[in-house]
């Protein structure tokens, strides 16, 4: 029994520490290039309630916040 539980509490740690690592592989959008950085904010959207958005005209007026939904 005791070393099923050594072994549990070394698998829950060893979990652990490998999930709450940093995330390196993100990019800001400072260490971006500036054609990488136009080219992922430079698309069409359709709305809702018809008709389409773009991004890049939108984010020169105002901050934009992206609300993906999936019915599931």
């Amino acid at each position: 029994m005791r070393t099923l539980s050594t072994a549990l509490f070394v698998g829950i740690f060893a979990i652990a520490s490998v999930s709450c690592g940093a995330d390196t592989s993100t990019q800001t959008a400072e260490s971006m290039s500036p054609s990488q950085s136009e080219s992922t904010t430079d698309f069409d959207a359709t709305l809702v309630g018809g008709g389409e958005i773009n991004l890049q005209s939108e984010l020169q007026k105002s901050p934009v916040a992206l609300w993906f939904w999936a019915p599931g």
